[in-house]
């Protein structure tokens, strides 16, 4: 059977927009129903006449409550970019072991539940976020993004990661500051090539544009050397990425991206698979007005 071009949008609408508003009326329709006391999207029972028991509302709907179609920056089929809120900082920080692959092992360098509030409070414009909308997983973040505002341009000296945010709670960020400055990124392997981060690379752009900033910097890291590290040292190799002789999974992937890539940073933050360096990037505002 075939459908006519309305009835196609009504239903692309109804899978990729409308699951997160379809089960919170399911969900709170049930709740009245049963007449429920109490929150709705926390699972409850009921028991039957002749004793059978069912459960409502799935264990994993909590989130549908915190959740609103004006908070989605970015939509793509499944997953919505939004800024970093309190109820994600738990899957925040999972994504960022998993997305570095340190489970069971500390990492200083790596942000906690503690620092991620520090950053929303701090800066919650510039904290992002991608979140399932459905399927196992749904309310739990598969991808992030931290960034600061700062007044030092990218023409000076880069610090050092630690140096150059400040602490782990983003404490080196100006509010007043004109450029940006990507902190931190990471989206889940089993997420990956799927535009996740693409779409927060362009909720940032978008940022830079609204607060009217000169433009957005960062560092990016020289994630291929690993594989070079035998024929030649970082320095080199970060030269051949710049110049386009070699490709970097980070670093060109952020240059196909719309970033200058301007030079080879050493002893910027410890990563051994990079050799502890990275390229600055650098995009400027075409909008920005002084």
């Amino acid at each position: 059977m075939s459908i006519g071009d309305d009835e196609r949008k009504l239903l692309e609408q109804a899978l990729n927009y409308g699951w997160p508003e379809i089960q919170r009326h399911l969900i709170e329709e049930a709740a009245k129903a049963q007449s429920q006391e109490g929150d709705p999207y926390e699972p409850y029972w009921t028991t039957e006449s002749d004793g059978t028991r069912t459960l409502h509302a799935s264990p994993d709907s909590w989130w549908l409550k915190e959740l609103r179609r004006e908070d989605v920056i970015i939509q793509l089929p499944g997953v919505a970019i939004m800024n970093s809120a309190e109820w994600t900082v738990d899957s925040i920080v999972s994504t960022l072991i998993e997305g570095y692959g340190s489970f069971g092992e500390p990492d200083d360098d790596l942000f906690t539940e503690e620092h991620i509030l520090a950053h929303i409070e701090r800066f919650p414009w510039g904290q992002f976020m991608a979140i399932r909308l459905g399927g196992m997983g749904a309310g739990h973040a598969v991808g992030m993004a931290a960034t600061m505002r700062t007044s030092r341009p990218p023409t000076e000296a880069v610090l050092p990661w630690p140096e150059a945010i400040g602490d782990m709670r983003l404490g080196a960020h100006e509010s007043d500051g004109d450029w940006l400055y990507g902190v931190e990124m990471a989206v889940r392997p089993m997420y990956r090539r799927h535009g996740i981060g693409t779409a927060l690379y362009a909720a940032r752009f978008a940022l830079a544009r609204h607060l009217n900033l000169r433009g957005w910097y960062a560092v990016g890291m020289l994630m291929g050397y690993k594989d070079h590290a035998g024929k030649m040292d970082v320095t080199e190799y970060g030269e051949k990425v710049v110049a386009g002789a070699l490709k970097d999974p980070t670093v060109t992937m952020q240059m196909n991206r719309g970033f200058r890539a301007e030079r080879v940073v050493t002893e910027y933050v410890d990563e051994p698979d990079a050799g502890n360096a990275g390229v600055l990037i650098v995009w400027e505002n075409p909008e920005y007005e002084a």
